[in-house]
């Protein structure tokens, strides 16, 4: 896994400006987002995502925007594996201007399943936003590196990894 380690260590650094400035309360809400999805606490993350978007209204750090998008596609993934729904559907779709904090764009003949693209995306830009902005998550986040690897090497052809 040393390619994909490098890789997302680069697309951290590479969005650590973007996010920064981001106030530690809504940068360990969406850590804690992120973790409870990892760990199947689909209510607690609807919650948590709602306590983020809300907490991110008038938001001015540069990356604000994907932020929230990654945010809602949580949310949306979140209620429907709760409600036992197997594939989302109609997941928020990333703005054009979003995608420089993306950490996987492809050419669109190179994207295989939309929706699980788009929440391969949230996930890794919710990570990274947490390792970023959240010391008090950092160790969390560390131990459960794992994720956003296994989320990376599902790309590994399409990245070169």
């Amino acid at each position: 896994m040393g390619r994909a380690d490098s890789y997302l260590d680069a697309y951290i650094e590479r969005v650590r400006s973007a996010f920064m400035g981001l106030d530690d309360e809504t940068a360990h809400t969406v850590a804690s987002a992120l973790l409870g999805f990892k760990f199947g606490l689909y209510g607690n993350v609807v919650a948590k995502a709602e306590a983020a978007l809300t907490r991110l209204e008038g938001e001015t750090v540069p990356g604000a925007g994907a932020l929230k998008t990654a945010l809602q596609v949580l949310r949306q993934r979140a209620r429907d594996l709760k409600a036992s729904v197997l594939v989302s559907t109609g997941l928020p779709p990333f703005s054009e201007g979003a995608r420089q904090y993306l950490a996987i764009t492809l050419p669109p003949g190179e994207i295989e399943d939309e929706a699980t693209f788009t929440l391969d995306n949230a996930l890794l830009l919710l990570y990274a936003v947490g390792a970023v902005a959240s010391p008090d998550d950092e160790q969390a986040l560390d131990e459960h590196r794992g994720l956003p690897l296994q989320v990376l090497s599902s790309y590994k052809k399409q990245l070169r990894l």
